[in-house]
């Protein structure tokens, strides 16, 4: 995501990093991960491709995400409950 926005909320775990953005007033909130590294000249960088080590990490943090969002959902009278459901 090429976005120059500042995400609204973060979460990390480790080196496995979510970043939250908003996306207009009734679009859904866009999400990006990453897995943080060091390169050759001891930057740290952001890559989307992850190990199998990372996925653990990733479930993690997009649990965290996931709970964030709900929650925000909840607090703007968007929950999602199941009174929602006609049937």
């Amino acid at each position: 995501m090429a976005t120059k926005n500042k995400p609204v909320h973060q979460v990390r775990v480790g080196r496995i990093k979510a970043a939250v953005f908003e996306n207009g007033d009734d679009a859904p909130r866009k999400v990006q991960f990453q897995a943080l590294y060091k390169d050759e000249e001891d930057k740290w960088q952001g890559s989307q491709s992850f190990t199998r080590e990372d996925l653990p990490l990733l479930i993690k943090v997009a649990d965290r995400v996931h709970s964030y969002l709900y929650e925000k959902n909840e607090s703007n009278g968007q929950n999602g409950s199941s009174e929602d459901i006609p049937f």
